[in-house]
């Protein structure tokens, strides 16, 4: 389900397919076809927008179709940021000559609404008449000037770089993750020499040339040597970026375009990071002979009308021929990589009922479900075919059937045979025994004079085993850890359940939920004395959304060991339609990425009975740092769980040890020269306690009581004191440094010196752009300096003068005559007071009322005041001259309707507007002034008469053309 944006911001959901572009150059488009929702097919056209993964998309095509019995709308979209850009015009012309790029950029995003960040060093460079078109055209010329790439952050700000994207350990294999490659050599271009001319050496002196270079390919040896046309560029004032430019010419000249088509195995147990524009994966078909590390141009992603993916296309661009010439060995480097990666992927495979899975080999599946099978290899010809049931692999049948038969019957024939050979055996074992008494006798007297030099080696084991060791109590839900590493010992008390308040004893506080519908606690049920968390969309349309329920982090640096089980109850009433649950173990690495993520129990979609308890086994991957247990359910349903467990210690079926209400453990450690003890968050920091190493020693708590006289030799540092009661009578300070000190009250006569100045330095000094001198004070923020002065407020922009507010009196008026004055000076063009849209709390405030001097009004504004909003006179408006009467706009009542007036003050002379008729108004009288001029509009030439005899003839009259 789509969301589309009508030009009055009003906004209709509908549901449409979609395909969804993104590449280098910073493009981001869709095109897809509508299929549902009237208001949407029947109205759609100029001024419609659609929202796409949280940003607005501008709707520039659109083509209804009618099907007979439907109507669907196709269109395309550009990113909001291509399409404003592309309306608005920077008008004017920067100065010819060279500037920085700063200064052209700033010349293009002053006034558009959006800002930008420069990230790579660009040198300046001349541009002739740049300006007077619109922003997008001058943007992508800069950019291809800067020869930059940039990309749109989620905050719309423009990121401008050398080269976006990153270098990831991706790989894309044929016949594992990718469908289709296909392949296309630019070889028309390929050149290996280039040679080019830069700018005048001496520009008062062209006898002394240009500056030169030139560039030979190592493949020039190969291929001879292949020239390009030269390059000349004034820009150019060094030999050395010369020379750069011309081997990325050639470098260049010879490339491949890989088009692949993704596969999608994240349902098959497979997590990959999907490579977006600008990133470096490694690319392999076997059959194409082709494994090479290539660069992501464009992504195209095609979603159904539910919002999920269903495929993905991706253009790339391969290394230059020089760098794979030179880089041959590279391909070598990934047979590892891939084993490991494909080692699961190869062995799944999906059954006929699309929901379970068929495996494999010698290693157990990891987050089965229940009812896959497992064929179970170990490679010496043994084999068992097992089923995942009720949480365990069950064997079914195995390839040693039918021989463990024939060796059961033969096991009985032999049976009489050995039991003859056993008896004239036994008469050797016995003389063997007497001899072996007599040689560990020897060994034994041995051992016990080595340990008493050296200790006893069986109670060394032991004290070594007990250094190392964790013991868990299932009563109270703790555990004890000691450990001895090689240079110190450290013991930790906590609890068994990692999940802090897993029985949600403080409801939700310890847990984050998310979504339009949340999870709740449920008051009114209880199960196995454990509280419930449940989701309920109840009458809300939850359709194609999530809710989230989230546990606290568990940072792995508190963690003993990597392997860890995890398990809950879940109760799964009912599901809307395509609705389903999961409950998972997330882990992420230190910058948030998600390195692994285990289903508990697989995915749910079918109503239960009742209650089930569900578990998983943990290994965490090398680059955890934390994980936690989410439970997400996706569309509507009833849902209830409860007894989330996860810890080192594995539970039996449908145990439970309740977490610990609160994140926090006891710590020990003690180590030759570091040493800490106390409460630890767990984050790993110490909340409460004392720790110290060689530099000193530190005491950490929220509050820290100390009881008994105390004596402190040395140097006393204190954030902050309140002392009750002090009393210094006659202290003698020899010299004192206070770095922050809050005095109740402070006796300036007391202060020696010059107190202005001291207040002065201290204040410039702590705030870098705030001064105070003799004239005021100063407030410069990004390039805007505020003044605050005797008659009151200026302000001034790039060191020019705009305007300020402040205290005025008039000419000829008293000096007591004061007013306020918001004034503008005269290099400022306009004054203007504006508002954000309701709810707009980041773009540029709408302008409602501006004035602008005759040189200055923009396009659709004049010179004088502009309203731009309602404008309502509540009073009579006054005239220049000597009128005393009053101009009034108001409403006027006759005839059974409310007319908008204009005329003087009292309502009863002027001009009333009905929806197609106007009033001269007289006194009470109404006269239909249109039905008057449409009746005398039609008489062309007559005579109107001035004078009339007293017989009735007209003397004389005014020829009149109507």
């Amino acid at each position: 389900m789509l969301k589309f944006r009508d030009p009055q911001s009003n906004i209709q959901l509908a549901e449409a397919e979609l395909t969804y572009k993104e590449a280098v150059n910073g493009e981001k488009s869709l095109t897809g076809t509508i299929y549902s929702n009237d208001e949407v097919l029947h109205q759609m056209e100029r001024g419609w927008s659609v929202m796409f993964n949280g940003d607005w998309y501008y709707i520039t095509y659109v083509a209804p179709t009618d099907g007979g019995n439907s109507i669907t709308v196709e269109f395309d979209a550009v990113h909001e940021f291509f399409f404003k850009m592309s309306k608005s015009v920077a008008y004017g012309t920067l100065k010819d000559g060279s500037h920085t790029a700063k200064e052209y950029l700033d010349f293009v995003f002053n006034g558009s609404g959006y800002s930008y960040t420069l990230l790579s060093q660009v040198d300046a460079w001349e541009k002739q008449s740049f300006g007077d078109k619109n922003r997008l055209a001058l943007f992508n010329d800069l950019i291809s000037d800067m020869e930059m790439e940039f990309s749109i952050a989620d905050s719309g700000r423009i990121m401008i770089t050398s080269e976006i994207g990153q270098d990831l350990s991706t790989i894309v294999r044929k016949g594992f993750n990718l469908q289709e490659l296909n392949l296309e050599y630019n070889v028309s271009d390929f050149v290996t020499y280039a040679k080019g001319f830069g700018a005048l050496i001496d520009k008062d002196d062209e006898s002394k040339g240009r500056y030169e270079a030139e560039y030979t390919s190592p493949l020039a040896s190969v291929y001879g040597k292949l020239e390009a046309d030269p390059i000349t560029d004034e820009r150019f004032t060094k030999t050395a970026s010369l020379q750069a430019a011309l081997k990325k010419a050639v470098d260049s000249s010879y490339s491949i375009s890989v088009g692949i088509s993704l596969q999608e195995l994240q349902n098959a147990g497979y997590d990959y990071e999907s490579p977006v524009p600008g990133d470096y994966i490694l690319a392999v078909d076997e059959q194409l002979d082709f494994n090479q590390r290539i660069r992501i141009i464009s992504v195209e992603e095609q979603y159904n009308i539910y919002g999920e993916r269903i495929s993905s296309n991706v253009e790339a661009g391969s290394l230059s021929a020089t760098k794979q010439k030179l880089d041959g060995s590279e391909s070598n480097s990934v047979v590892l990589a891939l084993s490991h990666a494909t080692e699961q992927a190869d062995n799944a495979v999906k059954t006929a009922n699309g929901k379970n899975t068929s495996y494999s080999g010698p290693n157990q599946p990891q987050n089965p479900r229940e009812g896959d099978m497992w064929w179970y290899d170990n490679g010496s010809g043994t084999s068992f075919m097992k089923q995942y049931t009720n949480g365990e692999w069950v064997i079914l049948i195995d390839s040693n059937t039918k021989q463990n038969i024939e060796k059961a019957v033969d096991s009985a024939i032999e049976t009489s045979n050995t039991y003859t050979d056993e008896l004239n055996e036994k008469q050797v074992e016995l003389t063997n025994e007497l001899n072996d008494k007599v040689t560990n006798g020897e060994a034994v007297l041995k051992q016990e004079i080595a340990d008493r030099e050296t200790g006893d080696s069986v109670t060394l084991q032991a004290g070594k085993d007990f250094t190392t060791s964790q013991i868990t109590s299932y009563d109270t839900g703790m555990q004890s850890r000691l450990s001895q590493v090689s240079d110190g010992i450290m013991a930790q008390v906590s609890a068994t359940n990692l999940i802090v308040d897993s029985s949600f004893v403080n409801a939700l506080v310890n847990w984050t939920v998310s979504g339009d519908v949340a999870w709740k606690i449920d008051t009114g049920n209880m199960h196995e004395g454990v509280r419930v968390a449940k989701f309920d969309n109840g009458d809300t349309v939850f359709d194609r959304k999530t809710a989230t329920l989230t546990s606290i982090p568990i940072y792995t640096m508190n963690l003993g060991g990597t392997q860890f089980y995890a398990s809950f109850d879940l109760y799964a009433k009912s599901f809307g339609t395509s609705a389903y649950f999961k409950a998972e173990i997330v882990q992420k690495n230190s910058s948030g990425t998600t390195t692994k993520t285990t289903a508990i129990g697989g995915s749910f979609d079918t109503a239960m009975s009742g209650w089930a308890n569900y578990t998983a086994n943990i290994t965490l991957d090398p680059a955890t740092t934390q994980l936690y247990l989410q439970f997400t359910q996706y569309g509507g349903g009833v849902i209830y769980v409860s007894r989330p467990y996860l810890g080192s210690v594995q539970l039996q079926k449908n145990a439970y040890i309740a977490g610990a209400s609160t994140d926090n453990s006891s710590t020990l450690k003690l180590f030759n020269n570091f040493f800490a003890f106390g409460i630890q968050a767990n984050t790993g920091a110490l909340i409460a306690g004392i720790n110290g190493d060689s530099s000193g020693l530190n005491i950490v708590g929220e509050k820290i009581t100390i009881t008994g006289d105390t004596t402190f030799i040395g140097k006393n540092f204190m954030d902050g004191a309140l002392i009750k009661n002090a009393s210094i009578g006659e202290a003698q300070i020899a010299d004192v440094s206070i770095t922050n000190a809050k005095i109740a009250s402070l006796d300036v006569n007391k202060i020696s010196g010059n107190v202005s100045s001291f207040i002065q330095s201290n204040w410039n000094g702590k705030y870098g752009s705030t001064t105070i001198d003799a004239n005021g004070m100063k407030v410069d923020t990004n390039g805007v300096n505020t003044q605050f002065g005797s008659s009151g407020m200026k302000l001034t922009m790039a060191g020019e003068s705009v305007g300020g507010i402040g205290v005025q009196g008039l000419t000829g008026k008293p000096n007591t005559y004061q007013g306020l004055t918001f004034w503008l000076d005269g290099n400022a063009e306009y004054m203007a007071w504006g508002a954000r849209n309701s709810g707009d709390t980041s773009m540029n405030p709408v302008i409602q009322m501006s004035w602008y001097r005759s040189n200055s009004a923009p396009t659709g504004a004049y010179a004088g005041f502009n309203f731009d909003d309602d404008v309502i006179f509540n009073k009579g408006v006054r005239v220049s001259g000597a009128a005393a009467a009053k101009l009034a706009f108001s409403t006027k009542t006759f005839l059974g309707n409310n007319y908008p007036f204009f005329g003087n003050e009292v309502l009863n002379a002027g001009l009333a507007y009905g929806g197609t008729t106007t009033y001269l108004i007289s006194q009470s009288t109404y006269y239909n002034l249109t039905r008057v001029i449409s009746a005398l509009d039609s008489l062309g030439a007559v005579k109107i008469p001035s004078v009339i005899n007293s017989d009735g003839t007209v003397a004389k009259w005014f020829n009149v053309t109507l």
